[in-house]
């Protein structure tokens, strides 16, 4: 028995410490985290903005951009137009306040690797961390859960390491070694023989780290680990928190889209992490974006989903009074094509959209970005914000990233570590009295 908790307990340690990189720093912590939270939505496979927050009608002479536009016009809930598709009328009319709307960045790709890494870390190339990675290490990196990926992309440029929560009854096991799996109520050992065996593991670690003849890699990952075990004990904050096994949000099955989605699940695990005091970012997932077949029926179902998915969102965060001080940031690898193939999909285009919300910013009910007609990026000026052909630059991620780091007090810590977008224009995407349009 002694054997099974001491295993358990390990397992625990190294499930919180993530495996993604190999940072030595040494960070003081903050007693009491009291600062925002950030949230970052992937919507893996390639969204199509164009029946979400860009929509596009019919131009003639031209193939069918959108089959939607043969029977309904564009809609506006207050600054901002949305296509009337799926959910949207109840997503755009409910959170429109929230929203600014960033259309027209050009992710430079139509692959997939490429369009990730370039939406989500702000380059092209490797080496980059995502928004979320660079969030937490500058704001609480010693937080037991600082940064929750649900999968998708987690480069963290070695400045802090990511947890994973996708298995919730593992979570519920590992936060509490001594209970009895299948009854809660009950233990198997007692806490002072827990706390001897955790005790004896902690004294082996520094042994350990002692040792002179450890590789850097050994010696990282070791810290890596005594850090968890360290900081095991304000995950009792979540253990005080975490609902019983019926009452976590069960999968979604998406109808044409041929999975189901845990995303509702995601969502609460990591409000709960932000509740518990025990983490400051995420990454969310959702799948089935890439429709290269029957493009229509699977985006319904998937924007449908996306709209539950940010009511809930929103409404959990009320719930658990953090709403005020978190930043959702919802994007994709890019968009899809501004016509339909032989099979009624529609295939990879290299221009998309970001959307950002809080609960009432002053920049918020606004949209920055502009595309033609067919769905290709037009320049905007990175003063005005406005459409400028001939003084106009296109939107890169880099731009949105840039904007977003300093907005968010983390771009410090990228030119610390030599993170920074260099020669990159600066784009005043959060100021409330420009927008394009």
């Amino acid at each position: 028995m002694k054997r099974r908790i001491f295993l358990q307990s390990m397992a625990a340690s190294a499930t919180l410490a993530g495996f993604s990189s190999l940072s030595n720093r040494v960070w003081a912590a903050p007693e009491e985290y009291e600062g925002r939270f950030l949230v970052v939505m992937q919507m893996d496979g390639g969204w199509d903005v164009t029946q979400l927050c860009d929509p596009k009608v019919n131009t003639p002479g031209e193939p069918d951009i959108n089959k939607w536009a043969n029977e309904s016009d564009v809609q506006t809930a207050g600054r901002i137009q949305y296509a009337p598709v799926a959910s949207n009328q109840r997503l755009f009319e409910n959170h429109h306040q929230k929203m600014l709307v960033i259309n027209g960045v050009d992710a430079q790709t139509n692959s997939h690797t490429t369009g990730v890494l370039h939406n989500w870390s702000g380059r092209n190339a490797a080496g980059l961390p995502t928004l979320t990675a660079l969030f937490a290490a500058a704001k609480a990196p010693d937080l037991p859960l600082a940064y929750v990926n649900n999968g998708g992309f987690s480069a963290t440029a070695d400045l802090i390491r990511f947890s994973r929560l996708n298995d919730h009854n593992a979570l519920v096991d590992l936060l509490d070694p001594g209970a009895v799996p299948w009854d809660s109520s009950r233990t198997l050992r007692r806490t002072s023989d827990i706390s001897r065996v955790q005790r004896y593991q902690q004294e082996a670690l520094k042994r350990k780290l002692a040792k002179n003849s450890l590789t850097p890699r050994q010696r990282a990952n070791a810290n890596a680990y005594l850090s968890a075990r360290t900081n095991r004990d304000a995950l009792d904050r979540l253990k005080s928190i975490i609902p019983a096994s019926d009452a976590f949000q069960p999968n979604v099955v998406l109808p044409y889209v041929n999975f189901e989605s845990d995303l509702m699940r995601q969502i609460q695990l990591s409000l709960l992490t932000f509740k518990a005091g025990v983490g400051v970012s995420c990454d969310l997932m959702c799948h089935g974006f890439d429709t290269h077949n029957e493009h229509d029926l699977q985006h319904e179902a998937l924007y449908n989903h996306v709209a539950d998915a940010i009511d809930y969102f929103w409404n959990f965060a009320g719930e658990l009074g953090i709403s005020d001080r978190i930043t959702l940031v919802v994007g994709s690898d890019f968009g899809r094509t501004n016509f339909y193939n032989a099979e009624n999909g529609k295939d990879h285009w290299p221009i998309g959209s970001y959307i950002v919300m809080e609960e009432s910013p002053v920049w918020g009910n606004r949209v920055v970005g502009v595309t033609d007609g067919l769905h290709n990026a037009l320049k905007v000026n990175p003063s005005t914000l406005k459409e400028d052909p001939d003084n106009g630059i296109l939107m890169y991620p880099k731009h949105v990233h840039k904007a977003l780091r300093r907005y968010l007090g983390v771009e410090y810590l990228a030119q610390q570590e030599r993170l920074a977008f260099a020669a990159t224009e600066d784009i005043d995407l959060f100021n409330p009295n420009k927008w394009t349009g």
